[in-house]
């Protein structure tokens, strides 16, 4: 046996027992695109937040990827609101926000990956509520 079926990615490998060189060739080239990838998906998820505003400005969140709240802005209608209302609102402009972090983030598997990519298909189920 000369070579090892790639069952992933449908092509044939090197063997290591008969061709070392071709081997190693082989897998520096998948570990360089290895890196590549993950270069290009720290980048595009350094980029994925959102942030969202309520109608009439009184409140602006900016979410990350994960949900994590990077900024939330007060404007000066929040002094007419109630401590509950204001929570409420801040509560469901998070949400707006993190819900377009999470298409985001998504889309940006998608462009490392592919949208093929099993991680991009669960990423999409999670982010349209079908887990």
């Amino acid at each position: 046996m000369s070579a090892i079926p790639d069952l992933k990615g449908g092509r044939t490998l090197p063997s290591v027992f008969e061709d070392p060189e071709g081997y190693m060739r082989d897998f520096q080239t998948r570990m360089a695109s290895m890196v590549e990838r993950a270069s290009s998906l720290g980048d595009a998820m350094a980029g994925a937040s959102a942030t969202a505003a309520s109608p009439d400005g009184e409140v602006e969140v900016t979410v990350g990827v994960g949900g994590a709240l990077q900024e939330l802005r007060l404007g000066p209608g929040i002094r007419q609101m109630s401590a509950v209302s204001l929570a409420e609102m801040i509560k469901a402009v998070y949400r707006q926000a993190a819900d377009s972090a999470g298409r985001n983030a998504t889309g940006a598997l998608a462009e490392v990956f592919g949208e093929d990519n099993e991680l991009v298909r669960q990423a999409r189920a999670r982010s349209e509520g079908q887990e």
